[in-house]
């Protein structure tokens, strides 16, 4: 476990805050989260949408043109107010963790470094995380209400890759973006479902998938990689801005 990530209690974290202002310095070097089955027709306007490498394939929306760069912040670390942020990130500075010595149980683990938490008697308007008396408070119990939920849409987008793989339906590739000014761009490897492999699936498999709302999972995601031309022009408007900044500084 990262040093800032610590399990969520009582005992370490009882005069800790949050702010409701959002801080995104976190998902800076984020080029990529897992998402939902839920959450495939907000993102897949914005983002690509491909499937992660490893024995159990996970969907994750990619943030950046790059490895280790988000291209949806600006230079000044904002967000854009226009675009849905992945729950994940919305759920940031907590997290949910198996416990150690019980897997049946989860354990909310809490970003200590992130800037919105901070010592209740710094920010009369912080939202506390336990009462005067250790108890969870109301906006914990929500914070973890939601949690549990996104835990749970994951566990089926999981299952969704776990299918996908175990079909032969996965494949490794890139793709190779021309832009609109005309620039050439090759994007990194990822893992994209293979659609005519998928449409010779048997009737009746095709019928539980749609069921599971798998088809049209599917089907978002084979559109979303058309977004990769506009997150390249986000890589270099992103890069542009960052560049007149520095020379307005100097």
């Amino acid at each position: 476990m990262a040093p800032h990530l610590q399990p969520l209690s009582a005992d370490q974290h009882l005069g800790l805050g949050l702010r409701s202002s959002a801080d995104w310095a976190f998902c800076r070097t984020l080029d990529a989260v897992p998402i939902a089955l839920p959450e495939f027709a907000d993102l897949a306007g914005w983002h690509p949408i491909v499937f992660s490498a490893g024995s159990v394939p996970v969907p994750m929306a990619v943030l950046g043109a790059q490895q280790g760069s988000n291209d949806y912040l600006d230079c000044c670390g904002h967000w854009p107010a226009y675009l849905q942020p992945a729950t994940v990130l919305k759920l940031h500075p907590f997290s949910l963790a198996l416990n150690a010595s019980d897997s049946q149980r989860a354990v909310v683990l809490v970003d200590v470094q992130d800037k919105r938490l901070v010592p209740l008697e710094e920010d009369e308007e912080a939202q506390p995380l336990f009462t005067f008396d250790g108890q969870p408070s109301p906006t914990l119990a929500s914070i973890t209400q939601r949690l549990s939920a996104h835990a749970s849409a994951l566990k089926e987008a999981a299952a969704l890759g776990k299918a996908l793989q175990q079909r032969g339906l996965l494949v490794q590739m890139h793709a190779d973006i021309r832009a609109p000014d005309g620039t050439s761009h090759r994007t990194r490897s990822f893992r994209s479902v293979d659609g005519s492999k998928f449409r010779q699936l048997p009737t009746a498999e095709l019928d539980r998938w749609f069921r599971r709302g798998w088809t049209d999972a599917i089907a978002l995601h084979l559109a979303s990689l058309q977004r990769w031309v506009q997150l390249f022009e986000r890589q270099h408007a992103r890069i542009a801005a960052s560049a007149c900044a520095s020379h307005a500084a100097d």
